[in-house]
């Protein structure tokens, strides 16, 4: 008898190798977390006024690193992504050791302002906001995993 290939749970698929004396054994592959497409939806857009914005929310996956991209064509001004846990009533900036954390300022910059992982998340009720405010410019951005 061959080899077979089923289907089972998320559509993982499982392989069985004939031994030549009639059983079978499972070929195990694993692969970590990363290794396939998040979920979540990437809070994603652009901005080229001066009025103070929250962008929001985003919802990540749990257990996958937030990636922060910000691109700008002049920019100035500050940009900060900030994580509640009620829905957006109270927001808080991202520390780390008691420092900001996920915190820019920039000026007249053309190009990458930051392009970097920023966390990982593991309570359910999490989002994340990005508040920007340019006084020059324009800025295109993405929180994605």
């Amino acid at each position: 008898m061959a080899d077979f290939t089923n289907t089972i749970l998320n559509g993982i698929k499982r392989r069985q190798r004939d031994m030549g004396d009639g059983t079978f054994a499972e070929v195990v592959a694993t692969a970590p977390p990363g290794a396939m497409a998040a979920t979540s939806t990437p809070l994603a857009g652009s901005v080229a006024d001066t009025a103070a914005h929250t962008f929001g929310p985003f919802k990540p996956q749990l257990v996958r690193e937030i990636w922060a991209t910000l691109v700008g064509t002049g920019a100035t001004g500050k940009a900060q992504l900030v994580r509640s846990t009620d829905g957006g009533v109270t927001m808080a900036g991202l520390t780390a050791g008691g420092d900001a954390w996920a915190s820019w300022t920039f000026t007249a910059v053309t190009g990458a302002i930051v392009n970097e992982q920023v966390g990982t998340e593991t309570d359910a009720k999490a989002t994340y906001y990005l508040t920007v405010t340019l006084t020059a410019g324009s800025l295109t951005y993405r929180i994605a995993q």
